[in-house]
């Protein structure tokens, strides 16, 4: 590519263009690597490189990468993306006090907000994903008989 961007903020955008595809992976994550040698504290190539790596199965990669850019900069964008990967591989305790470091940082981070509550229904034995429409439910029942419904 000879009109090889020259910006990291370009190349992690053309690495995105990349990262969409199994194929295009590879391309993708020399991108990312171009825009960090070119920008070492561009923290858009180093979240896009953790997804990258989380895509592909490397949770270590990603978690290496992350705990070596929190040495440096303490940005709450890292601390919320290394929470998510250690909750995904279910180290709960480390996902926890990154959620909260990241609120410590700046509190309005909306992603740390709802990880964080995500993560303390997963840590009651509460599924996440589980909505909260136990009153719909039982306005829904088909024979309209609620009593009957709750006692099944």
């Amino acid at each position: 590519m000879n009109a090889m961007p020259q910006s990291a903020k370009a190349l992690k955008l053309v690495g995105d263009v990349h990262a969409f595809t199994s194929s295009g992976r590879e391309k993708a994550k020399k991108f990312y690597e171009s825009g960090l040698r070119l920008e070492p504290g561009y923290l858009g190539a180093v979240l896009a490189l953790a997804e990258l790596h989380l895509m592909e199965g490397r949770n270590g990669d990603a978690v290496s990468l992350l705990e070596r850019y929190l040495k440096d900069y303490a940005d709450d964008s890292l601390h919320v993306k290394l929470a998510q990967v250690f909750a995904a591989t279910n180290m709960l305790q480390d996902s926890l006090s990154h959620f909260q470091a990241a609120l410590r940082i700046n509190p309005q981070n909306e992603a740390a907000k709802k990880g964080l509550d995500r993560l303390e229904k997963q840590m009651k034995g509460i599924d996440p994903d589980a909505t909260d429409e136990n009153d719909e439910n039982d306005v829904e029942d088909v024979d309209g008989d609620t009593e009957e419904a709750e006692l099944m």
